[in-house]
């Protein structure tokens, strides 16, 4: 990382309590690869009461903050505000990064016309298999969704997002709801400016440690259906669009056998 030149990309990480897999996720992004260290990575500690602060302590070259109101989107906004960088760069303190996700970032946004980067959520190998089909589903409905459909289908997940410091300072931060805020500012940008993409990159990879059991995924993503529907926006896949995406990702599978 280099901190005297201004970074290329910012990497905001929100952390509570998360001393099981926040070790991990830190030496992910400080063994990136392709970037020659042009990074910052932003550490913010939502009011962690575990050994979180202790993991944290073992890298100073990092940014660490502070944020006392809960909820991620706060400690993400706190993090905003901090970053350097024309680039910002989400994923969260239970996620593990490619070596090449910043690179896959870079590259993504050379297009000017992509505001928003999405990418590409996976499970370890010991997770359920379900789980781990589950999580080829929904790469696969990203990438339909943004390349096949209108943008009030289009959604955010801020585990796995970059967006141009450019689009916060126009059209303000995250809302700091408990979940979804990421699939709102994806709406509120789009309305603003339908100029501007949000894309899929499935080069830009990361590996989500929470989840082992396919049951606790789908129950968190009852939740965010919830929250959706606060969003006037946003309108939901029907079953047609869901099959669409089904055929979608049985042709990429015979196109790659």
């Amino acid at each position: 990382m280099s901190a005297s030149k201004t970074p290329l990309i910012s990497v905001v990480v929100p952390f509570f309590n998360s001393e099981r897999y926040l070790g991990d996720c830190i030496e992910a992004l400080l063994s990136q690869e392709g970037v020659n260290g042009h990074f910052e990575v932003i550490l913010i500690n939502n009011r962690s009461t575990d050994g979180s602060a202790s993991i944290v302590e073992r890298y100073p070259d990092l940014i660490v903050l502070e944020e006392e109101i809960p909820g991620a989107y706060a400690a993400r906004n706190t993090g905003i505000r901090q970053a350097r960088a024309p680039l910002i760069a989400f994923t969260d303190a239970d996620c593990v990064v490619a070596s090449d996700w910043l690179q896959a970032i870079r590259e993504g946004m050379e297009d000017p016309t992509v505001a928003i980067l999405l990418g590409c959520c996976l499970y370890p190998s010991s997770a359920a298999l379900g789980l781990r089909m589950l999580g080829i589903y929904e790469n696969s409905k990203i990438d339909y969704v943004t390349t096949k459909c209108a943008p009030s289908y289009h959604f955010g997940y801020a585990n796995n997002m970059a967006v141009r410091a450019s689009a916060f300072e126009e059209n303000g931060l995250f809302k700091e709801w408990q979940r979804a805020a990421d699939t709102e500012f994806v709406h509120r940008l789009g309305v603003r400016h339908p100029e501007l993409r949000s894309q899929y990159n499935s080069a830009m990879k990361i590996t989500h440690m929470e989840f082992q059991k396919t049951g606790g995924r789908l129950r968190r993503m009852s939740l965010y259906t919830q929250t959706n529907a606060r969003i006037e926006t946003f309108q939901e896949l029907g079953w047609m669009r869901r099959l669409g995406v089904l055929m979608q990702l049985l042709r990429h599978h015979r196109a790659y056998r």
